[in-house]
Parts: C-alpha cells; structure tokens; sequence
C-alpha cells in the first residue's frame, strides 16, 4: 500500500511540474527583459542565467551565443520565438561566493493577435456589431463606447437596439491575450430605412431581382411577337403556294372548253371586237376607201322606154 502511494505522490509532482504556469508573457517576434529586481550598478557580482538548466550567460564564463543583457545584468531576449519559451533562472553571488539571489521565470511565447475588423449589419429594430480576428485562439474581446469599456461585453458580436444608437455614437473592439493587443477602427453604425428595411427575394435584393424579371419578360415578350410574326408569314406563303399549285392542275381541263366556244361561235367574237358607229374619220389606214357615188348619165333620144312593172295588187272598180 505505501508503495502505490509513493508512486502516486511521484506522478502528482510531475503532473504539477509539468503544469508550470508562467509568469511572463511575450510575443513572437518582440524583445523581453527578464528582470532580477536588483541593483547592481558598479558593483562586481557573479552573474548567471540559465534556459531550461542550459546556461545562456555567465560573467566568468564564454556562452556561445551570448544573449544581450541591460546595465544591471537583466536578460534582454530579442526578436522571440516559439522555441524561446520556457524556466529562466538567475544566480548572483557576491565577491566572496555567497549566493545572493536566486530566481527562476516562466516565460511564455505567443502568437500575437492580428488587427480586428469590425462590422455592422442593421435589422428591423436592432443593430448587429461583429468583431472579426483571424487568430481567435485563446482571444479575449472587450467593447468601448465612445471610448467607454462595456462592462459584461466580452463576445465577439455585440447587439443594440436603434431607439440606443446615436449620430455621434463610435463603437470600437479590442482583442487581446496574454502576451498582445489589438484594436480595431472606429465604426460608426448608421442604419438609413433602406439598408435596415431591406426586401430579399432569393438572396437578392428586391429592386435588382425586380430588374432582372423585367428584363427577361421584355425579351421574352420579344421573341413571342418574332415568332407569331414569322408564323403568320409562313401561313400565307403556304397558303398562296397551295393556290397557285390548284390554278396550274385546272388549267389544263378549262382550256379547251375556251377553244370549243370559240370555234361555235366565231361571229359573237367578231361582233364584240367590232366597234359600233364608227364613222369614216375613224377608219383605219388599212381599210379600203369607199366608191364614190356615180353622177347620172344623159339618157340618148332614140332609147327605148323604160318598161314599167305592172301591178300586180287588185284594181278599184270604178262606178
């Protein structure tokens, strides 16, 4: 039994040396000055520090590389890392060799946040303001108005009602973690009645969809009236091809009974050319002049009488 308890205590303090907790922050890429909170200037002293038991700085000893160090022997690490992270310890002893300090840091490197983006979007009665950051891990939000910090604000979407915002209103979010801190730019959230009362209709804005159908009725409409047009179009060629068509099979059967009236009837057609009353001016050059009249010849002394004709009606009795 004391054996599994030895043996849980030992698993126990690894667990909680494992889960150090750190007492200082720094952001990829910055400088950090581990401070001892001594003292120092113009004194001789023994100075050391050690990185995860590596030693990093020795004032009797050549470290290979040596990190910079401020006037009073703090650490000064540069342009930090991820792999920067971890114990740093600090030893000082005095001419003598007597231990007068010894301290060790947590130091933790992180990612630093990036700038915010804030966004608004208006409702019916309500305003939605959006605090976008691209590294959200581990990301802390805190709202102002009017460079006033919200109390309770800490999610990344923030909603007032319109009776609360103002002309003169300036909402600003700020996003933070352990070792960074970024803010974003004055927004001024202003609904107009357009934007807040907004009609969507598939995705789409009203007006615009309302564009689009128009458009697309009218040309549909175009294309109705093109083929009605070139329908009716084809209807009557079809129409006067079938009339024409009919015409050529009956001439064949009416031509003959024209050539059969006019053999019986040769006069009738003679007549009908003839003009009526045509007097002698109208005559044709073609036409033979007419034989003038004979003047009366003297009749000789010794001619015979003209015989008279005897009548032949009956005679009148006279009493």
């Amino acid at each position: 039994m004391s054996v599994v308890t030895l043996i849980s205590l030992i698993l126990l303090s690894l667990g909680f040396a494992g889960a150090e907790e750190c007492t200082m922050y720094a952001a990829v890429g910055k400088n950090k000055v581990i401070d001892h909170g001594l003292e120092l200037l113009g004194q001789s002293f023994h100075l050391r520090w050690t990185h995860d038991s590596k030693i990093v700085y020795d004032t009797r000893k050549n470290t290979e590389p040596k990190p910079q160090t401020t006037p009073n022997g703090s650490l000064l690490l540069t342009n930090l890392q991820l792999n920067n992270t971890g114990s740093y310890q600090v030893t000082i002893y005095d001419n003598m060799g007597k231990l007068v300090l010894d301290k060790t840091t947590r130091l933790c490197v992180l990612l630093p946040v990036f700038k915010p983006r804030l966004t608004h979007t208006c409702t019916d009665a309500s305003v939605s303001l959006r605090c976008d950051v691209a590294n959200s891990v581990d990301v802390n939000v805190v709202w102002s108005h009017n460079r006033q910090t919200l109390p309770g604000s800490t999610d990344k979407t923030l909603t007032i009602t319109k009776a609360m915002l103002k002309p003169v209103d300036r909402y600003v979010c700020t996003v933070s973690n352990k070792a960074s801190e970024e803010k974003s730019d004055d927004v001024n959230p202003e609904c107009t009645e357009d934007s807040s009362s907004t009609v969507l209709l598939f995705g789409m804005k009203l007006w615009l969809m309302v564009a689009i159908l128009a458009g697309g009725g009218g040309l549909l409409l175009i294309l109705i009236v093109i083929t009605l047009v070139c329908v009716c179009q084809s209807r009557r060629r079809r129409a006067s091809r079938i009339k024409e068509e009919e015409e050529m099979r009956l001439a064949p059967l009416t031509q003959p009974t024209r050539q059969a009236s006019l053999h019986h009837h040769p006069h009738k057609s003679q007549s009908r050319t003839r003009p009526k009353n045509r007097t002698p001016s109208q005559a044709t050059q073609n036409s033979r002049p007419l034989p003038l009249p004979r003047s009366p010849q003297p009749e000789p002394d010794d001619a015979p009488p003209i015989p008279i004709p005897r009548r032949t009606g009956p005679r009148n009795h006279r009493s």
